[in-house]
């Protein structure tokens, strides 16, 4: 069966490089490679996101059988996703101007985030096709993990408005599948788990030596990563609290932002002054991703200190690569890591992180057995197969959809 998926992401693309904005992370690099992966399994993939740069072409060919469009709806400039409401009614127009131009007709509609959704629901009636969604994150689940935090109520509502008129939900992972059917009200028929990937040739573990050589980090000394958007939700500043709390004096890696003019890196600058840590943290800005396994390589543990995860890809990556992981004990970061085998899970305070920390830095023995047993623990993560289940969900969505046609 030939297929061909339209896939939204209307607030961000997936050519952007991972942590460089608030808006690029780990949902970039997921549609990126299922689309990839996909086109290798003979799918044709068009994803749509919305026109920020002029400089970038309209049609971006991804890989075979799968194309970035980027199409405008509001100013052709980045602005803030709370914004971009407003738009979709737009983007959506535009996008079926677009098929129509080009005379295609989809088989299924794939959005990715809250926004998306909203512009997917007018195109699946329009086109009375199937719709699949995939939040990502879910603002009910972001203020249970973090009461004091607010989301717009907007967004609370369209999200559950989404939930109750997709045809499937897309849970990364058993856990969130729970969530959304008790907290959010997805039904049993109505939300799958198919888990987010990895790049498993790309991420493999390298020489430590090599890496830091490579890198220009200290050869010598203790080192902790944390990689991600610099958004007070993923805790960065934990990870800062943390080691001023450690007995180690460890040296801190952090991986993403701008390292120029970029607010949350700069609170992060003060905080590490604050804390008489700046000779011993790293801000690297956000890096390609062709040098992330060098970096997963290079020091000796991931730190994901974030409030909630519905998967946790840097967890998953720096696992690929050998590194053990201590990160909050909440959402998928409880499935992608095994406490006490490849990492460890605490409550997200600073002091839990620090003492968890010395404890696999001061045991040689026992960061070998977790590094020894990091990269099998996610070899089931693998794109392709996480692309392969993807495939059979939309096909069994379009033979549902012929079967209430023939009805």
């Amino acid at each position: 069966m030939l297929l061909r998926i339209a896939m939204l992401s209307i607030h961000t693309s997936p050519l952007a490089n991972p942590g460089q904005t608030k808006d690029a992370g780990g949902m970039n690099v997921y549609i990126r490679e299922l689309a990839r992966e996909l086109a290798k399994q003979n799918i044709l993939i068009d994803i749509f996101t919305r026109w920020t740069d002029e400089q970038v072409p309209q049609i971006v060919q991804l890989a075979p059988n799968a194309r970035v469009i980027h199409i405008k709806a509001g100013p052709l400039a980045p602005i803030h996703k709370d914004e971009l409401y407003q738009y979709t009614p737009t983007f959506a127009r535009h996008i079926d101007e677009f098929r129509r131009r080009e005379g295609n007709r989809y088989d299924v509609i794939h959005s990715h985030y809250w926004l998306s959704g909203v512009a997917a629901m007018r195109l699946a009636c329009t086109w009375g096709i199937p719709h699949i969604t995939m939040f990502h994150t879910l603002a009910r689940l972001k203020q249970q993990a973090n009461p004091a935090a607010t989301e717009p109520p907007l967004r609370l509502e369209m999200e559950q408005r989404l939930i109750h008129h997709v045809d499937r939900i897309i849970a990364a992972t058993a856990d969130e599948r729970t969530q959304l059917m008790r907290s959010c009200g997805g039904t049993d028929q109505q939300v799958e788990v198919i888990p987010c990937g990895v790049d498993l040739q790309l991420f493999t573990p390298q020489s430590k030596k090599w890496a830091r050589e490579q890198l220009g980090l200290p050869e010598e000394q203790p080192l902790l990563l944390f990689a991600g958007r610099l958004d007070p939700f993923k805790g960065p500043d934990v990870l800062l609290h943390a080691a001023r709390l450690m007995q180690k004096k460890t040296h801190v890696v952090i991986v993403g932002g701008q390292l120029e003019g970029d607010r949350d890196l700069e609170q992060l600058r003060h905080l590490a002054e604050e804390l008489q840590l700046s000779s011993r943290v790293h801000f690297l800005g956000a890096r390609p991703r062709a040098e992330m396994p060098l970096l997963y390589s290079a020091v000796d543990v991931t730190v994901v200190p974030s409030y909630h995860e519905s998967f946790g890809l840097a967890a998953v990556e720096s696992l690929a690569c050998g590194t053990p992981v201590v990160a909050t004990r909440a959402g998928g970061l409880t499935t992608v890591i095994q406490h006490s085998q490849t990492g460890f899970l605490v409550p997200r305070n600073p002091g839990f992180f620090a003492e968890r920390l010395d404890l696999l830095l001061s045991d040689p023995e026992l960061a070998a057995r977790m590094s020894a047993a990091a990269r099998s623990s996610i070899l089931k993560f693998g794109w392709e197969s996480v692309a392969s289940q993807m495939r059979e969900l939309y096909e069994d969505m379009v033979e549902e959809g012929r079967c209430l046609v023939a009805l």
